[in-house]
Formats: C-alpha cells, sequence, structure tokens
C-alpha cells in the first residue's frame, strides 16, 4: 500500500504572499504536521511562525508578522485564524483545508441498535439477543429396584385350568342366586437363596506386587514390611497434585495448617545467618528472632513451617542431620579453602565408590583411627571411607549435599573448636571431611594417628591423638611460591609412624616430585610413572629403563601428590 503523493494548494495574492503562504504551508504539514492525519487540523501560533521564517531568512520577526497577517486574509480556504486570549493560532490540514473533515454520526450504535426503522417484538428481540441457551429438557430414567427384577425371573406363571363344557339338563325352575366371587390364585414369591458373606479381605498389593497382610500384629507388620508401608505411603503424598500433605525429613503435616513466612521472614534469616558467620540451628532462628519457645505448643509445627519454606529457597541450604537441622545461607564463607576444588577431589577419591577402600581401619559406631598421609596433613581432608562415614553422620534429605559438623579438640592444657563439612559421595565421585588444614598444621605431622569420635550432640565430634615429647626433622612442605618440595625444620609432638613420616632422612627423594597440577593428579597412571621416575632406583638402561622401590614407600610417595589406598594401588599394579 502506497500512500498518496501530497500536493501544495493553490494561493492567492501577488508572488511574494504565495511563496510565503507555500512556505507557511511547508512548514505547518511537513516539519510541524508529518504525522498527522490528512484531514486533522495543524495548529501553529502566529509567532512561532515568524519567529522561525524569519531566523531562515535572517530577518525581523515584527518585520514578518504583518505580512503572515495579510496572506492569511487572502487565503481563507487554506488557513484559518483564531485569536485565543491575544494569541493568534492558525490551523490548516494536509489535504490545504482550513477546517477539518466533519464528526460522522450517521452510523452509531445508537442509531443502529435503539432506533429501527422497524422494530422486533420482544420475544425475537430477546431470542436475537440473549446469550442463554435455553436447556434441553432430558428425561430421567425410571430405576427399578433389582429385587423386583430378580422376583420377575424367578416367579411362576400361573396356569389356567381347562374349562369343562356344560351337560344339557332338563329345564327347571329355579331361584336366581348371585354367583359366588371367585378367588384368584396368587403365585407366593420364591426367596432366591443369598451366599453367605464373606470375610472382608486384609491383605494388600503394594506397588511393587509386594503382598501385606494388613491383620498382622503391629510390631510383626512394622518388622517385615515397615520400610515397604513408609516407601509406599511417601510415594502417594508426593504424587498428590494438591499437596495437601508436605514433608521435610520423616516428618508430614498438612498444608493448610502451617503458619506462612513471606519474603521480609527470608530476608531477615539470611541476614542473620550471615551475622552469625555459620549455620544456625532452625531452634536457634526461631528462638532469637521471633521469640517462640521449646515449651510453646505450638512450636514444633513453626519448626517444620520453617524448615519446609527454607528448603525450597535457592538461598538457603540444608546441612543439617537427624537431631540437628542446620541451615546455611548464601554469603556465608566457604568451609574447607580455596587451594584444591570440590570437583578435582571428588575425581581424586572416585576409588572409594569404585571398591578399592582400605577395609584393615579400626573403627567402631563410637570411634575411628586414621593415619595422616601427606597430602591429608597438606589440605586438610579426610576420605569419607566407610570406617568415618559409619561416625559421621547420615544425610537427612534424599537431595542432601554436605553437613556441617563442629570438630572439638579436649586437652587438659588447650582447647580447639572449628567447622568441617561433609561432602557425601554421589554418582562416581567419592566424599570427604575437609577443613582441617589449620588444626593440622598447627599441632600434627604427616603419619600421626588421629581418632574420632561423636558426642551427645549430632553435630559435635571430637579429634584426638597421642601426645608425645617435641622431636625435632627435617619433613616435607610445599613452597607455594616456588611451587616445589621442600624439606624444613619442624618440632612436632605427637607420637608418629616413623615409616609414614615423610622425613629427610627417611625419604631424601621426595623433593624432586612436581608439584603437578590437579588435572594431571587426577591421572593416576601418569602420577604412578612420575613416581617411579623420581623416587625409584633405576636397575636398567636408558634404552630399557627399570625402577626399582619397595611398595611402602611408592604408597607414600603417590600419597604426595594424591590421596589413593593401598588396595587401590596393588590394583593398579596388577
Amino acid at each position: 500500500m502506497t500512500e498518496a503523493v501530497m500536493t501544495s494548494p493553490s494561493f492567492e495574492g501577488t508572488a511574494d504572499e504565495q511563496a510565503l503562504a507555500e512556505r507557511v504551508f511547508d512548514v505547518m504539514t511537513r516539519a510541524y504536521g508529518s504525522l498527522y492525519g490528512r484531514d486533522a487540523l495543524i495548529r501553529q501560533s502566529l509567532d512561532n511562525l515568524a519567529t522561525f521564517l524569519a531566523e531562515q531568512d535572517g530577518a525581523s520577526a515584527d518585520a514578518l508578522r504583518p505580512r503572515i497577517e495579510r496572506m492569511l486574509k487572502k487565503n481563507p480556504n487554506v488557513f484559518q485564524s483564531e485569536d485565543r486570549d491575544g494569541n493568534i493560532l492558525v490551523s490548516t490540514t494536509r489535504r490545504g483545508l482550513s477546517v477539518g473533515r466533519p464528526l460522522d454520526t450517521k452510523h452509531t450504535f445508537r442509531t443502529r441498535l435503539y432506533e429501527p426503522a422497524t422494530p422486533l417484538p420482544v420475544d425475537d428481540m430477546s431470542n436475537i439477543v440473549t446469550t442463554i441457551r435455553q436447556p434441553i429438557p432430558v428425561a430421567e430414567p425410571l430405576l427399578i429396584s433389582p429385587y423386583w427384577r430378580g422376583q420377575h425371573e424367578t416367579a411362576p406363571e400361573p396356569t389356567e385350568a381347562p374349562e369343562a363344557k356344560p351337560q344339557p339338563v332338563a329345564a327347571a325352575p329355579v331361584e336366581e342366586v348371585s354367583a359366588a366371587p371367585v378367588e384368584e390364585a396368587v403365585a407366593a414369591p420364591v426367596r432366591q437363596q443369598q451366599p453367605e458373606p464373606s470375610a472382608p479381605s486384609t491383605s494388600i498389593v503394594l506397588s511393587d506386587g509386594a503382598a501385606v497382610d494388613l491383620a498382622l500384629p503391629l510390631e510383626q507388620l512394622l518388622a517385615e514390611h515397615g520400610f515397604e508401608i513408609q516407601a509406599e505411603i511417601r510415594r502417594a503424598l508426593e504424587d498428590d497434585p494438591l499437596r495437601r500433605v508436605v514433608s521435610f525429613g520423616e516428618m508430614y503435616y498438612p498444608a493448610d495448617a502451617l503458619p506462612t513466612f513471606g519474603k521480609n521472614d527470608l530476608r531477615r534469616i539470611r541476614d542473620f545467618i550471615v551475622e552469625q558467620g555459620e549455620p544456625v540451628l532452625d531452634t536457634t532462628v526461631l528462638t532469637d528472632l521471633y521469640r517462640e519457645r521449646p515449651s510453646n505448643n505450638n512450636f514444633e509445627i513453626v519448626r517444620f513451617a520453617l524448615d519446609y519454606r527454607l528448603a525450597r529457597e535457592k538461598d538457603f541450604e540444608f546441612v543439617g542431620m537427624p537431631g540437628a537441622n542446620l541451615w546455611s545461607a548464601k554469603g556465608l564463607p566457604a568451609i574447607g579453602g580455596k587451594r584444591v576444588k570440590a570437583s578435582d577431589l571428588g575425581q581424586l577419591l572416585s576409588y572409594l565408590v569404585e571398591g578399592y577402600e582400605d577395609t584393615d581401619q579400626e573403627a567402631t559406631p563410637e570411634l575411628v583411627m586414621h593415619p595422616l598421609s601427606f597430602f591429608e596433613w597438606e589440605y586438610g581432608v579426610l576420605p569419607l571411607t566407610e570406617a568415618l562415614a559409619a561416625v559421621m553422620p547420615v544425610p537427612l534429605l534424599d537431595d542432601q549435599r554436605s553437613a556441617v559438623v563442629r570438630i572439638e579438640y579436649r586437652n587438659p592444657q588447650q582447647y580447639n573448636t572449628f567447622l568441617c563439612e561433609v561432602r557425601y559421595a554421589s554418582g562416581n565421585r567419592g566424599g570427604w571431611v575437609w577443613g582441617f588444614a589449620d588444626f593440622f598444621r598447627e599441632y600434627l605431622v604427616p603419619g600421626v594417628m588421629i581418632s574420632i569420635a561423636p558426642t551427645e550432640e549430632p553435630n559435635v565430634f571430637t579429634i584426638a591423638y597421642d601426645e608425645a615429647s617435641g622431636t625435632e626433622a627435617q619433613l616435607l612442605h610445599r613452597d607455594e611460591k616456588r611451587n616445589k618440595f621442600v624439606y624444613v625444620p619442624v618440632t612436632y609432638y605427637a607420637q608418629v609412624d616413623e615409616a609414614l613420616l615423610p622425613s629427610q632422612s627417611r625419604y631424601n627423594k621426595l623433593r624432586n616430585l612436581k608439584a603437578l597440577p590437579m588435572n594431571d593428579r587426577k591421572k593416576a597412571d601418569l602420577v604412578l610413572t612420575h613416581v617411579f621416575e623420581t623416587v625409584g632406583e633405576q636397575l636398567g638402561s636408558k634404552e630399557e629403563p627399570l625402577y626399582w622401590v619397595t611398595f611402602d614407600e611408592l604408597l607414600l610417595s603417590v600419597n604426595v601428590l594424591r590421596p589413593i589406598s593401598s588396595t587401590y594401588l596393588h590394583h593398579l599394579l596388577g
């Protein structure tokens, strides 16, 4: 669709007045009113027109104003002047007319709907205008009781007796009597024998096909099928689209009975956790921020509502365990340090989930013993073996990634406490506990046997080791500035296993190891080759190299660069 070409109208007056009129028309229609409709009035004051044209000509606006007024009087069909409070307004249209198009009132809804030439009857009008559809009557079915249906099927049909033929007799005068009423035979209803109702079944079939007899005693039922029934109920509640019952961990509450926490509450809770500088218990949040006391009747309901609400927010992370609901918030400092990434540690400890864990560690649910390797001492990390996992807390939520625990060193002469983070294994990545770096460097050296035990509080654990008199030795350290291993003098006060202590007097070649980047340390075969070439004794030639090293020395040397178990090392060598 193309726009019609606009042509200037014809102007009256002298040649100068026609030229001035054309300039005024161009300014109003092409410059100022280019976006107006073709029939819309374009208005501009006379003073603005005189000032604009005078600036272009370099003349005076006062001298140009009378000329424009004379031009307007000679072209009334194109321009229209109007005086408003002493200010003259000039109006025209892009079509070149002094007046706009008049308003068309011939086709309005008022005329078309309420003033017809031949009005319709009221009934016909309602049929046309109404938007309600008349319901069509539906014949309701006649319900017959099953009892009468059964009677109709079982009742015998009455049989008619054969009519006796009349015998001819002699006519005799008899007295006319009325006939006695004949009673019709009524068939007695035959009752159909109903089967005796059977006892209701007490067995149910779960979604996995297992049959459960609910008539068993409660203790036996829970002992045999408690886990399956619990999983079935949880699955049914989670599949409810209305979410009428919500859960957190092993607790369930109706959603309508829970108090709500708004955005302002979440902001206050997050600021409170960041201000504390460490993860906070849910009970601490309720008592300090909301003045809720454990003795209140609704304390557990409010506590559940808080945990359920925080679990649905991305700015909060649950780092608790059964018995201690700890919450971390976005903005808290990380636990574990920045020298090694969590993704790298998970891959370095993948041998734990692959079945190459050492099973000779001394461990019970109350205590675990673990010898420190150089890598564990250097980065403050302990692998989450089965022995250590038996002591550490288990996750409360299915998708829980980590838990935060407090480690206490209790000694009659000194006391120390710090936070550690338990990272659970997931997929093909192993788990670990980190946050020991400062404690290990201050009190321990590689080769010390440490013990970790739980306390009465589910999130508090103790660490201990056997103390000894001070001993000086040249021990292996990593120089961060030069990125190489060196021996430095150290005085330690703990009992150590000399075979696991990286001292210069026993393992002098360890200083020649290269501090490989973490990407190379994740390749066990590459680390093993480098350790053989650095620590081993060469027995072959340059063309056919052959290295010899004891297994214990090889295990200690590899643990300088990466964590490894003796079982996994046997697997690599085999």
